[in-house]
């Protein structure tokens, strides 16, 4: 009897450990963006690192429409409002912005999204929990057919002089396109 009972513990754990790792990731509600879907918003201010402090707003519009699973909908052209959230300067300048709330054809709706892209802007890039930097100055490794030669020796001088005095500036300009993901479920407010 102890056997048998030690044998369905086992086999009960055995079945339920999967289930200990998984993250419950409801389906969207009704009238809901669901959970990691991903879209473009254009910026409508500039965002200079060397000029803005934590708390900044930020307005942005949606650059396409964002359906759910029930049709439900946000039209391109919607408002978006933010902040930011941490600057960083220096060498490896950074910027986090934080989301606050996004305009639907019935008033405003929360809104949680992390950047993860900023597409056509080749000198950015993200990393981590939607942080925007700027990437660093000469990051690969190149191999010059004059690599003992005094070509080489010269162009080594220069990247050392890029890497001291290059534009370490991170500005995103109005305009700018930002692919960014839903953290949680979009609600649509819809009565």
């Amino acid at each position: 009897m102890a056997g048998l009972r030690s044998l369905w513990c086992l086999t009960l754990a055995l079945t339920t450990l999967p289930l200990l790792g998984q993250e419950e990731k409801s389906p969207a509600p009704p009238h809901a963006i669901p959970y990691g879907t991903t879209f473009l918003i254009r910026l409508e201010d500039k965002l200079d690192v060397s000029r803005i402090q934590p708390g900044k707003r930020f307005k942005a519009k949606l650059a396409e429409d964002l359906m759910g699973p029930d049709e439900s909908v946000i039209l391109h052209g919607s408002r978006i409002r933010g902040h930011v959230s941490d600057v960083g300067n220096g060498f490896h300048p950074r910027l986090l912005l934080s989301f606050d709330e996004i305009e639907t054809q019935r008033g405003w709706a929360p809104l949680m999204a992390t950047i993860i892209d900023v597409p056509g802007e080749h000198g950015l890039t993200t990393r981590g929990e939607g942080e925007i930097e700027r990437q660093g100055q000469g990051g690969g490794a190149h191999r010059d057919p004059d690599s003992d030669g005094i070509g080489s020796k010269a162009g080594a001088a220069a990247g050392v002089v890029q890497a001291i005095f290059g534009d370490h500036r991170l500005q995103l300009q109005k305009g700018t396109m930002l692919e960014v993901r839903l953290d949680r479920p979009l609600q649509v407010p819809w009565h």
